[in-house]
């Protein structure tokens, strides 16, 4: 047992250290978005995604937003960076296949979040999946794939599939152009 959260422990601190010294981050973010229910849309959407620490997240759409879907910049689901959970949920190991590990992120505040489950890659400390259950019965799901850009472990692609009550669909993105440490204000993500 002792051994097991030595080794917990360990993942858990090369997850806070991963890409130690970036800070800030701006990335071109090309999205297809295809629901599944009516009004059946699909579209692709350009925009930049905007990152600061601790955990500032902006989604500025440039081109390719139909009115119907001017909420994506709100709704695309993220997590918060592992130094904080912690403090902003019960965090509880459900699973270690000696490959990756899962875990339950619970809300210490309840709210539209009920529970994350997050897969780790061990080897990498980096987050292959996540799943956000909603208390309306809805849920949204995320694949990351990384590549390393300049030392850093970061997201290039993903794909995704969101349930919600009155809506479902599919999305799949590319992130690319990364600027890393920009000085980024926060009052951009206010705007």
């Amino acid at each position: 047992m002792k051994l097991f959260v030595i080794l917990l422990a360990d993942l858990l601190t090369r997850m806070i250290g991963l890409n130690s010294n970036l800070h800030s981050y701006s990335a071109t973010m090309h999205a297809h978005v295809a629901l599944q229910s009516f009004p059946f849309l699909s579209t692709d959407i350009v925009a930049t995604y905007y990152h600061k620490d601790p955990d500032l997240n902006k989604i500025a759409v440039t081109s390719g937003m139909p009115a119907i879907a001017q909420g994506f910049s709100q709704l695309f689901p993220r997590i918060e960076p592992p130094a904080r959970w912690d403090a902003l949920y019960a965090v509880t190991q459900t699973g270690d296949d000696g490959h990756t590990t899962t875990f339950a992120l619970v809300p210490h505040a309840a709210g539209n979040v009920s529970k994350i489950t997050v897969t780790v890659d061990e080897a990498t400390a980096t987050i292959r999946t996540e799943r956000w259950d909603y208390a309306n019965g809805g849920w949204a799901s995320m694949d990351n794939r990384y590549s390393v850009i300049q030392g850093n472990a970061l997201v290039t692609s993903q794909t995704g599939h969101v349930e919600e009550p009155s809506y479902k669909g599919d999305v799949t993105t590319t992130l690319s152009g990364y600027q890393l440490n920009p000085n980024l204000p926060d009052s951009l993500f206010t705007q």
